[in-house]
């Protein structure tokens, strides 16, 4: 038989035991939150500003140009709708070369015969030097098996003109002579060499 004392510990164990299974939980300590921060006077870093898609095109265009143009003699011009960027250039300095030119770049083929055909427009069409079929294909010397664009002879006030487009490149070029020359067939010779 239980003594009194064991039956008090027994009662106080089971009494303990109950107690530590049916107490609430305690909430959970708030977790502190830090101050705000002190409003800064300071801006933040400025970013460098990246080119816009119309900067970097006039600069892919720079980049197409034949040689013999000297700084400064291309400068960039509000282009048609349908043109992405346009350049007039003065006098190329290579021998028999242009006396001023148009350079269009265009962002699909769609563009690219529209501006080929509005350059045509304002020419009066010419079979080219050489009787080359005007307008007609034009190829490459390092790779004659593939047509490059189309090329177009004509006069614009009386004066030679040569007008191509490049297909891969999405470029239409537009370049005339002048009342001292170059003669056509030497306009069309600086063209062979320099598209």
């Amino acid at each position: 038989m239980l003594t009194a004392g064991a039956a008090v510990i027994v009662v106080a164990v089971v009494g303990g035991l109950a107690y530590w299974l049916m107490r609430p939980t305690p909430e959970p300590a708030p977790t502190p939150v830090p101050p705000p921060a002190p409003a800064s006077t300071t801006p933040p870093p400025a970013s460098s500003p990246s080119p816009s898609p119309r900067a970097e095109d006039e600069a892919r265009l720079m980049q197409m140009l034949p040689p013999g143009y000297p700084p400064g003699s291309c400068e960039p011009a509000d282009p048609p709708e349908s043109v992405l960027v346009q350049a007039n250039c003065a006098n190329n300095v290579d021998p028999d070369g242009p006396l001023s030119a148009v350079y269009t770049l265009v962002g699909d083929r769609a563009a690219l015969d529209a501006a080929f055909t509005t350059a045509m427009q304002a020419a009066t069409q010419v079979v080219c030097p050489g009787n080359i079929q005007s307008p007609g294909p034009w190829r490459r010397n390092a790779t004659p098996e593939k047509v490059s664009g189309t090329l177009f002879c004509g006069l614009r006030e009386g004066q030679p003109t040569v007008i191509w487009t490049d297909e891969e490149r999405l470029l239409v070029s537009a370049v005339d002579s002048g009342p001292q020359g170059p003669t056509f067939p030497q306009l069309y010779a600086w063209w062979s060499s320099h598209s």
